[in-house]
Order: structure tokens, then C-alpha cells, then sequence
């Protein structure tokens, strides 16, 4: 079953939600704004539970949270100073974290209103973004596929070719609670296939050193609270996780990470070919934020960012997340959920 609604009217523009449910009676949503992911929808005793944060109004994540459930580009994370070398010529993108660019800067792909259309179990969003319009050289044709399969499994792919040599590197900014009542995460358990985490500067720009996860409250390689590393970290500022996980070497039969509520029996994998993961904790969430079922705090969600770890810019040890001219590149993140 599949359905495009009319949402809302924002800047004059139509924002259209679209829905897809399988045969099982699991559903995904997302809005053409930012090609956000709405919801995640389980059928449970009680009804209908979305396991994914969202807000009522475009306004209210315009207001208090741009990058909740958003698609994330044309890179994720942070690129420092707003500037990168390619082919030795040097960039500089704009400015919107102090003198650093975020999650593609202020004019990325969740702030866009994306063409959307369903075709069969697909919901497709399609965008040309111009240097005009980001910063960033080439002009780039992206399509963002969200795929909901009948052993629910939700696909979201990232496809884009450029007309110039650029950067492409991007995510799902999808906060995460599988909470059915009015809890935090913390009592949700998370595995993570990662040994370390990249080493950050104070505006969390990596060094191109790496830490160890063993022996610290950043290791999740056997399932744990969530809470058990919060209680770990109330030392540090953040008081909470926003780090890069370099994952293990791939393996397609392994999930890269996992989320568990062992007391509703609900569980979501996540697999990728990407190499990192960016772990939030949503930790100086609080009550400005206008949650549908959730009251806004300290990790009230969990986001699990998968791409190419961001330093891959300056070191290609880290990866390559460049595009030349006129070749595609393709990413896919899959989701598996257990109910």
C-alpha cells in the first residue's frame, strides 16, 4: 500500500508526505523536505509504534532541529576551516558552525524540497544541486531511494554524478527511540562493529589519530545500555557519545550495529559498505523540542550516522568520498527491523 499527501506549505512550496507498508504491516514515511525519514512504523499490541523521533510541523525543525530524520549532504560531519583540496586546486564552502561547515554547510541537502514520487515498494526523491545553490563545485543530479521490503528491511541508496570533480558523502540523519513510552534511550542496548574512534580537535574536527575503544565507555562491541557509557562520560562537556566509530573491515553478513529494546522484543541492524559511523546521543536535547510522544531531553535519541569517515577529505587513509566528472557513485544503508 502506498500514498503522497500534501503535508504542509513552507517558503511557498508544497511539502509532500509520502507512505509505504508491507505485507506485514510495517510502514515508513518521509517527507519531500530534506527527503526526511518521518517515521518507522511497527505494528505492536498497543498499536502502531514509530521507532524514530519526528515533529509535528516543517516550522518546528526548521526552529529547534534541522537535521532531525534529515538526508544529509553532499557531505556529513564537518569539514574544517569550509575548505578541501581536489586535484590541487583549493575550495572554500560556506560557513555554518563557527568557522567549520556541518553536515554540508547551510544551504545542504536537508534544506532543500526534493521532487518525490513512489514507484512499487520505492519512494524516490530527486534533486539537481548547483554550485549556486551550496558552494560546492559541480553541479550534482542525486537520487536518495527509500526501499521497504516484505521482510522488513528498509533500504535507503544514495546515488549522484557530478559534472566536475567534487565530494559526495552522504547520510541519514535518523534519531532512533524504541521506546513505546516517554523514555530516553538509555535503558536501549547498542552494539557497534568498531575497535576506535577518530580522534577529535575541541570543534570536533578529527586529528587523524584514532583511540581505542577497549577498556573505555565508547565500546559497544557486545551489546550494552546505552546508559552504562553515559554514566561513563559524565566527566567530559558533551556528558554523552558525538564520535566517529571506525567500523571493523566490512562484512556483509554481520551488522555493522545494532539496537535493541530486550523488553519489547524490537530490534534494528544496521549494514553498511560505508567505513564509519557517527554515534549521537542527542545530549543537550531538552524540552524546546516539540517531539510527537516524547519529551524533549538528554538522549531522548540515538543517531547512527553511516558514511565515509569525514578526514577521508585529507587522508586517503580514511577512504575517498570524491566524484570525478561524470562517473556515478553509489552508497546504500540497510536497515533490518525485528518485531
Amino acid at each position: 500500500m502506498s500514498k503522497k499527501e500534501v503535508f504542509s506549505e513552507f517558503n511557498g512550496e508544497t511539502i509532500y508526505k509520502l507512505s509505504l507498508t508491507n505485507q506485514n504491516n510495517m510502514s515508513i514515511s518521509c517527507l519531500s523536505y530534506g527527503a526526511n525519514w518521518y517515521e518507522l512504523l511497527v505494528p505492536t499490541k498497543n498499536g502502531k509504534q514509530n521507532l524514530l523521533l519526528n515533529f509535528p510541523t516543517i516550522e518546528d525543525y526548521v526552529r529547534t532541529n534541522e537535521y532531525l530524520n534529515m538526508s544529509i549532504g553532499r557531505t556529513a560531519s564537518r569539514i574544517g576551516k569550509g575548505e578541501f583540496v581536489l586535484d590541487q586546486q583549493t575550495y572554500h564552502v560556506d560557513h555554518n558552525e563557527g568557522g567549520n561547515t556541518l553536515h554540508g554547510g547551510p544551504h545542504g541537502f536537508n534544506r532543500l524540497n526534493w521532487e518525490s514520487r513512489i514507484q512499487g515498494n520505492q519512494i524516490i526523491f530527486d534533486r539537481r544541486i548547483t554550485p549556486a545553490d551550496d558552494s560546492f563545485p559541480g553541479t550534482l543530479d542525486v537520487t536518495i531511494t527509500y526501499t521497504l521490503t516484505n521482510d522488513n528491511q528498509v533500504l535507503i541508496d544514495y546515488k549522484a554524478k557530478s559534472d566536475a570533480l567534487t565530494v559526495f558523502n552522504p547520510t541519514s540523519h535518523a534519531y532512533w527511540n524504541l521506546n513505546a513510552d516517554d523514555r530516553n534511550v538509555n535503558n536501549l542496548n547498542l552494539y557497534v562493529r568498531s575497535a576506535e574512534h577518530l580522534e577529535l580537535d575541541h570543534e570536533k574536527i578529527p586529528t587523524g589519530k584514532t583511540v581505542k575503544n577497549s577498556g573505555t565507555p565508547y565500546d559497544f562491541r557486545h551489546l550494552k545500555p546505552i546508559g552504562q557509557a553515559i554514566e561513563g562520560l559524565q566527566d567530559i562537556p558533551e556528558k554523552g557519545i558525538d564520535d566517529v566509530y571506525i567500523l571493523d573491515d566490512h562484512d556483509d553478513s554481520l551488522p555493522d550495529a545494532i539496537l535493541e529494546n530486550p523488553e519489547q522484543k524490537i530490534s534494528v541492524e544496521f549494514y553498511t559498505e560505508r567505513n564509519a559511523i557517527v554515534l549521537f546521543t542527542s545530549n543537550a536535547f531538552g524540552e524546546d523540542q516539540p517531539f510527537i510522544n516524547k519529551t524533549g531531553q538528554p538522549q531522548v535519541g540515538v543517531a547512527l550516522e553511516a558514511q565515509t569517515a569525514p578526514n577521508a577529505i585529507f587522508d586517503s587513509r580514511f577512504g575517498d568520498f570524491t566524484i570525478d566528472k561524470g562517473q556515478p557513485r553509489h552508497y546504500q544503508t540497510k536497515y533490518r527491523v525485528i518485531f
